[in-house]
């Protein structure tokens, strides 16, 4: 039947796939009763034509009325074609396999080590002796999830893969497929289970959302019927849906079997961290400091332990400085191990590493009994010539700050004061009028200039300030007021040349329009917004005014605003905004005015300063203020320690960040006629304690000639250091360190948050791994077969009407023929 089907079709020119099965329908042939009067019917009409011949054609021979009898019943059956509509329906089967989905945590919190000392804990620990791993407290994790996954070639994946197709999914913020090895040629149909590459999974992630993940998971096989979903967490769960509401979810979609076992020890854990070093970035020579190092303990009894300082130079060598006792456990969660006393007789960049000895019985741990912080020490103090042009509150208070300050000497020269007046500043380096040569400006790293007075300026100190910022990498940092700054950058003005320098093109018209009343302008106060290059850019050395990156972020966004900002056409081509202005009707051309904007002039940097009210910050977030004024003068005082080498620039997008967190490393370079560098790449050597250098290859930036970055992603905590491989000229290096992520802390696995997701209908909370291999047989196929059918009309076409027509006229002829007409 289906070879005179597939005839048919042919003949019919209908193309018929590989695999599919044809069968014979009528498509408007009815249902029920309706169908049996519809045979009824055909039989009597075709009864009646028998009883017409014979009646009629009794003269007639039994081979002619026979004739005219199939003629008439071919022209009959015709028509009951035309009207069932008689098909070929080519039917085609494929089979979606159920799903089993794996969610293996990846976040940072499966780096914890866990104690294993409760009783109540042994029967967790047991479980992980009879998978093979031989002391689970001393192992990550992380290790121990893998070690499950290792286990008998990988009998969890197998048994996954068993009756459904197997997804495996690595989760954090969100979720990735785990890395598996390529199935070997001719493996054959259908493919083998996946086999993972477990040395390359590693717990990175920054945070935990364990709901997110079955979400997004269930959500990629929403085409297919999941079996089963298994959990690979310790539940530390910090962002996304609670427990419960994940359990609602896979009753929703009604997914049988919810296997989830817990890694980690839930007790209380036993540990003794470093948490934290408190040391100043910058000393000086023979200088003392101090270094405070914050130590956390839970779990532990009243005991003591010994804290140890080492101080590692740019060579690896490392030095014991200092070992003391610190009492920890009991009441105190915190501890604080104070060296006091600290100084170094040579300069340069040093890792100062917190140790600390942890109670017999835990296990050490790098991570959390090892801090490292760098300090760097300077052969003399931060050098500054602050220049306003009237005594401001933004120059009052900054002028107090730089003289507070121990790494930084000031000099101020304010403008308005009269003749006589003693200027202000640190005692030593008090001036009693401008430099006016170069040896006398050269002694300045750092120029601030806070709304500077034209009238009272002269031509050659403009022309030295120039040079002494584009030879000798001087930085530069212009403070816009209300009251001189419009006339300080007028094309005709005496500071024109320092006023090229800036990294924006004024908006003089602008500015003109409303020099009437000029405070009166802004009657409200904006806010500021952080671009992301001064988010998480270059800018962050300025603006990074907390400890870390989020708690910064928030802070801008809680700072008191500013009402007064000169306006700003647009930044220059090669400047770098930091901050804008919030006032939408500013904006130019869809882009907001710039406020606090970057660039790199000769061998200098150049910051500007849109606003002089950042001291309204002071009443509220005093140490956000001092950080960013002091962060400010120190990255414009790089310019002038990298000026020994004005060919390449190193630049390191932050000089922290967090572990899973991207660092961009950029280079500019210029060749020998200082014009910018174009080659293939630039080659760094990238150092970090206690592993062997790696090559680093930044690519060109098309849009900047001579410039190139990467985006480079840490996998350990530390200190990084980047070195030039082919530097011309003095040797050009950046560092950088990477810390364990704030967000993502560590404790003792949460049993009740995987408990109120194993909850849900078919959900078990496993304890060990043999728990969860056996119960992995409980999964059943949820393979589902979906049928397509297409059907091929065989009446629609003037074949069968030329056939009615041709049996109703051959009929006719041989009626008139046989005389019945």
């Amino acid at each position: 039947m289906q070879e005179l089907l597939r005839w048919l079709a042919a003949w019919k020119g209908i193309t018929v796939e590989n695999g599919a099965e044809l069968h014979f329908e009528f498509s408007s042939f009815p249902t029920g009763g309706l169908a049996l009067l519809v045979l009824l019917g055909l039989g009597a009409l075709l009864a009646f034509v028998v009883f017409i011949y014979r009646r009629d054609g009794k003269h007639l021979s039994r081979g002619q009325r026979f004739v005219l009898g199939t003629l008439r019943l071919l022209a009959v059956l015709a028509a009951a074609s035309l009207l069932l509509e008689p098909n070929i329906v080519a039917i085609k089967r494929d089979t979606r396999p159920g799903h089993a989905l794996l969610l293996l945590d990846t976040s940072q919190s499966m780096s914890h080590l866990d104690a294993y000392r409760r009783d109540s804990s042994q029967v967790l620990a047991q479980g992980w002796r009879d998978l093979g791993v031989s002391d689970p407290a001393a192992v990550p994790r992380m290790e121990l999830a893998k070690a499950l996954l290792r286990y008998r070639a990988g009998e969890l994946v197998q048994k996954l893969a068993a009756r459904n197709a197997a997804q495996l999914y690595g989760f954090a913020a969100g979720i990735d497929g785990l890395p598996t090895v390529a199935a070997p040629p001719g493996a054959g149909d259908p493919p083998p289970a996946p086999q993972l590459d477990v040395a390359r999974i590693e717990a990175n992630g920054r945070f935990s959302n364990l709901g997110g993940a079955v979400r997004a998971s269930m959500d990629k096989s929403r085409n297919a019927e999941i079996a089963a979903i298994v959990i690979l967490s310790d539940g530390r769960r910090n962002t996304g849906p609670q427990g419960a509401e994940v359990a609602r979810l896979l009753n929703q979609r009604k997914v049988p079997h919810t296997f989830v076992l817990g890694i980690g020890d839930p007790a209380e854990t036993q540990s003794v961290e470093v948490t934290r070093i408190e040391a100043p970035e910058k000393v000086f020579q023979k200088d003392p400091f101090e270094l405070r190092a914050n130590i956390a303990a839970q779990g532990y009894e009243p005991t003591s332990i010994d804290v140890k300082l080492v101080r590692i130079d740019d060579k690896g060598t490392e030095q014991v400085m200092r070992t003391l006792p610190l009492a920890i456990g009991g009441d105190k969660s915190t501890a604080v191990a104070e060296f006091k006393e600290l100084s170094s007789d040579t300069t340069g960049r040093f890792t100062w590493r917190v140790e600390l000895q942890p109670p017999s019985g835990e296990p050490p741990s790098p991570e959390r009994h090892k801090k490292n912080v760098a300090i760097d020490v300077l052969g003399e103090k931060t050098r500054v010539l602050l220049l306003a042009g009237g005594a401001s509150h933004e120059f009052q208070i900054l002028r107090n700050l730089l003289i507070r300050d121990k790494t930084i000497d000031v000099s101020c020269w304010l403008q308005s004061a009269d003749a006589n007046f003693p200027q202000d500043g640190d005692v030593d380096v008090r001036i009693d009028k401008l430099p006016a040569d170069r040896p006398q400006l050269d002694v300045y790293d750092a120029v601030v200039l806070m709304d500077p007075n034209p009238a009272q300026l002269t031509a050659p100190f403009c022309e030295l300030l120039r040079k002494h910022v584009l030879e000798d990498g001087c930085g530069l940092w212009w403070v816009c007021g209300e009251k001189f700054t419009l006339d300080a950058v007028r094309p005709a003005a005496i500071t024109r040349p320092i006023a090229e320098l800036l990294p924006v093109v004024p908006d003089i018209e602008r500015a003109e329009r409303l020099i009437i009343g000029f405070g009166l302008a802004f009657p409200r106060a904006w806010p500021y917004a952080l671009t992301p290059e001064g988010d998480d850019g270059l800018g962050a050395k300025i603006t990074r005014i907390a400890e870390n990156r989020d708690e910064s972020r928030l802070l801008w966004g809680r700072l008191p605003g500013f009402h007064f900002a000169f306006p700003v056409q647009r930044p220059k081509p090669a400047a770098t905004v930091l901050a804008e202005h919030t006032n939408p009707e500013l904006k130019k051309d869809g882009h907001p005015m710039p406020l606090l904007v970057t660039q790199f002039v000769g061998a200098g940097r150049v910051l500007f300063s849109g606003t002089d009210e950042t001291y309204r910050w002071r009443s509220l977030y005093e140490d956000a203020y001092n950080r960013y004024w002091v962060k400010g003068i120190r990255y414009l005082y790089e310019g002038r320690i990298n000026a020994g080498n004005s060919r390449l620039r190193l630049l390191v997008g932050d000089e922290k960040v967090e572990l899973g967190e991207a660092v961009k490393l950029t280079a500019e370079a210029r060749n020998e006629v200082f014009q910018p560098l174009v080659v293939e790449s630039i080659e760094l050597s990238l150092e970090h304690e206690g592993h062997p250098a790696e090559v680093l290859k930044l690519l060109p930036l098309q849009q900047v000639p001579g410039s190139y970055e990467l985006q480079y992603r840490p996998t350990a905590t530390g200190f990084y250091r980047a070195r030039a491989t082919q530097a011309q000229g003095k040797e050009v290096d950046i560092g950088f360190q990477v810390v364990s992520a704030q967000i993502e802390r560590e404790g003792p696995m949460d049993r009740a948050e995987l408990a109120a997701m194993a909850a849900a209908n078919g959900g078990q909370l496993l304890d060990t791994p043999s728990q969860l291999l056996a119960a992995l047989d409980q999964i059943q196929s949820r393979s589902a077969t979906d049928t397509f059918r297409t059907p091929h009309p065989m009446w629609d076409g003037w074949s069968t009407v030329v056939f009615m027509l041709t049996a109703l006229g051959l009929e006719w002829l041989l009626r008139k023929r046989f005389n019945l007409l």
